[in-house]
């Protein structure tokens, strides 16, 4: 199963069981808290390329697609702020 696949059954399975659990009891609150957190944490393993802003001389400079931190290291795996998976699979061909 792919992290796609899997956000997609977390958020089906989410709006099938949250018809059935009132949201406004606080076991209700936890069961869509950490549903949310689930697949929050999943959509990050999903690899985004970051942004290009400009080349500084012997170095880019890159953005993360989701905080916007600034990135100078195309060996990162990671998003130092936010965790996001970073994709570099066309970085080479930015100059």
């Amino acid at each position: 199963m792919t992290e796609s696949e899997a956000i997609e059954e977390l958020k089906y399975d989410c709006n099938e069981l949250g018809k059935a659990i009132p949201c406004d009891t606080s076991w209700g609150g936890s069961f869509e808290n950490a549903y949310r957190m689930a697949i929050q944490a999943l959509e990050k393993q999903i690899p985004k390329k970051p942004i290009y802003i400009a080349n500084l001389g012997c170095t880019a400079l890159w953005l993360c697609p989701v905080c916007e931190r600034r990135i100078i290291r195309s060996d990162l795996v990671y998003c130092h702020q936010c965790g996001q998976k970073l994709d570099w699979s066309d970085e080479h061909e930015i100059d």
